[in-house]
C-alpha cells in the first residue's frame, strides 16, 4: 500500500487520482476528520487523519505501508520537524521507498522553505531508507488562483514578473502526478534525485500571448506591492513566516528567475512534458464542458 501524506492540497490529490488510474491501493494522511470524505470522493481509498506533528499519529498512519511520498504543507515552519517523524516511522516501518517532495533549487538558501526542503533531503539521504527526492518546478496551476479575474475581467494578477527579463520555469501537473505515479509503482527510481520541469522557461509576455490567444482578448497585468499582498495573506489567517517567506521568494523569482530543464521529465514520462499554452487551453476548455 502506498501512503500519500498530504493528501488533501492539490499536489497529493493529483497523485492520488494518478495511481487509482492504475489500480494502486492508497491510504491518504490527511490533518482533519471533516477532510475524509472529500478525499474519499476520489475513489477507493484508506484515508487516516491525524497530526503529522504526533510521532505516534504519524507511526500509526504508517502501519502496513510499504512505499511513502511524503508531501508536507506548503511553507510550513515544522518542515523539517514533519519530516524527520515521518522518516523515523518509515524506517520503523521497514518502509521499502520513500519519496519525497522537495523543490526546484532546493540549494537556493536565501529562501527559507529551500532551506528546510534541502535539511529534511540531507536526512532522507542519510536515513538507509530507499529513497527518491523530487524537485518540482513552480506548477502551472498556480495562475489559476487568477483565473476568475483572467476569464471575466481579462486581469492577470500575479507575483512572479517584475521585469521582461525574469523567466520562469513551470510544469504541468498532472505531468508531475503521472511521473510520480510511474516512480512510485516501477523499479529503479530509488537512490535519485529529479528534477520535474515543464518545456519552457518562459517570460511574462510568453505567458500573455499563450493566455491572449486562447482567450481572444487583450490581457492586462496587476502586480500587487508587496504591503499589499502580505494584508491580504494576514487577512486571510495566513502567519508571519509563511507571508515573509513567500515575500522572499517572489524577490528572489524576480531577481534571478527560476529556471529548469525539462529533460529529466521527458525520460520518465516518454513524451515531451505539457507547454503553458496547452494548459491554459485545457483549462478553458475544462471549465466550458
Amino acid at each position: 500500500m502506498i501512503l500519500i501524506t498530504g493528501a488533501n492540497g492539490q499536489t497529493g490529490r493529483a497523485i492520488i487520482k494518478a495511481l487509482l488510474s492504475k489500480g494502486e491501493q492508497i491510504r491518504a494522511f490527511v490533518h482533519k476528520t471533516e477532510q475524509i470524505q472529500e478525499i474519499k470522493s476520489l475513489g477507493e481509498i484508506d484515508v487516516f487523519a491525524g497530526d503529522m506533528m504526533n510521532q505516534k499519529s504519524v507511526d500509526e498512519a504508517l502501519i502496513g505501508i510499504n512505499t511513502v511520498y511524503h508531501i508536507c504543507s506548503a511553507v510550513n515552519p515544522n518542515e523539517v520537524e514533519i519530516g524527520q517523524m515521518v522518516i523515523n516511522a518509515a524506517r520503523n516501518a521497514r518502509v521499502e521507498h520513500f519519496v519525497y517532495h522537495s523543490v526546484l533549487h532546493s540549494v537556493l538558501q536565501d529562501m527559507p522553505h529551500h532551506q528546510k526542503k534541502l535539511k529534511v533531503e540531507e536526512l532522507m539521504v542519510n536515513s538507509g531508507i530507499p529513497y527518491t527526492i523530487i524537485q518540482p518546478a513552480v506548477f502551472m496551476q498556480n495562475i489559476l488562483e487568477s483565473w476568475k479575474s483572467l476569464s471575466e475581467k481579462g486581469i492577470f494578477q500575479q507575483k512572479f514578473f517584475t521585469t521582461q527579463e525574469t523567466r520562469m520555469c513551470m510544469v504541468d501537473l498532472e505531468d508531475l502526478a503521472e511521473a510520480v505515479s510511474i516512480i512510485l509503482t516501477n523499479t529503479g527510481y530509488t537512490g535519485a534525485t529529479y528534477e520535474l520541469c515543464g518545456p519552457e522557461n518562459l517570460s511574462l509576455s510568453d505567458m500573455l500571448a499563450a493566455m491572449e490567444l486562447h482567450f481572444g482578448l487583450e490581457i492586462k497585468v496587476e502586480t500587487p506591492q508587496d504591503e499589499m499582498f502580505a494584508a491580504q495573506l494576514k487577512k486571510h489567517g495566513v502567519g508571519d513566516y509563511k507571508v515573509n517567506t513567500l515575500l522572499k521568494m517572489f524577490q528572489h523569482y524576480n531577481e534571478h528567475g527560476f529556471v529548469g530543464n525539462p529533460n529529466v521529465l521527458t525520460w520518465i514520462l516518454g513524451r515531451k512534458p505539457n507547454d503553458f499554452s496547452s494548459f491554459i487551453l485545457r483549462t478553458i476548455q475544462s471549465q466550458r464542458s
